[in-house]
């Protein structure tokens, strides 16, 4: 078990309930380019991360998050497997930074 598990076991369930939508700033956690999908840390929905797929990434061309990368991120509160909250739109802060593919 990570230090991220064990902190998310004992903080139980998630405060908001199943389908509350909200928008706060994260760090792109990590991220994998050949699955298209990564996590973005948020302190609003610590000790979970926001589980997020490309396509919800605000963006033209290659779409990917670099780890540190600050964003804007609009999720909603879900029950997956590994993943409590989800995104529906994530736009980058710092639009200076350029993502290698």
């Amino acid at each position: 078990m990570t230090a991220d598990d064990l902190a998310r076991a004992a903080a139980g369930e998630p405060p908001h309930p199943l389908g509350t939508q909200l928008v706060a700033e994260g760090t792109a956690k990590w991220w994998k380019d050949d699955k298209g999908y990564g996590a973005i840390a948020c302190d609003a929905t610590a000790p979970w991360d926001i589980w997020s797929h490309f396509s919800a990434i605000e963006t033209t061309g290659f779409k990917s998050l670099v780890p540190g990368e600050r964003v804007e991120v609009e999720f909603f509160r879900a029950d997956q497997e590994s993943f409590r909250y989800l995104a529906k739109r994530v736009r980058r802060l710092d639009v200076s930074v350029n993502p290698s593919p």
